[in-house]
């Protein structure tokens, strides 16, 4: 069954840049694993430092791989410093 992830991240205004740099390998790694539908950055209109992950799935081994990877552990561990709050992350 498909998988959606939406995560919501709140930046330091003054690490946007660093994270857009970081983010944008996330992307690209992320969109050619396997069982990867969609992964994409989207940023909020109202503000400069906030934005959201949109990934899709093709199920849920396929959230586990991503989860698994060295890609994915890199980014996590680069933007926890960058973060102005505690991201949001929903799964459907």
């Amino acid at each position: 069954m498909k998988k959606v992830v939406i995560a919501q991240l709140s930046l330091q205004i003054n690490k946007v840049d660093t994270f857009l740099k970081l983010a944008k390998i996330m992307v690209a790694e992320s969109n050619a694993e396997k069982g990867c539908l969609t992964y994409k950055l989207l940023k909020e209109f109202a503000t400069d430092n906030d934005f959201f992950i949109y990934e899709a799935y093709e199920n849920e081994k396929a959230i586990e791989i991503h989860h698994s990877s060295v890609h994915y552990k890199d980014f996590v561990n680069s933007v926890i410093p960058l973060l102005a709050k505690e991201p949001s992350i929903e799964t459907f």
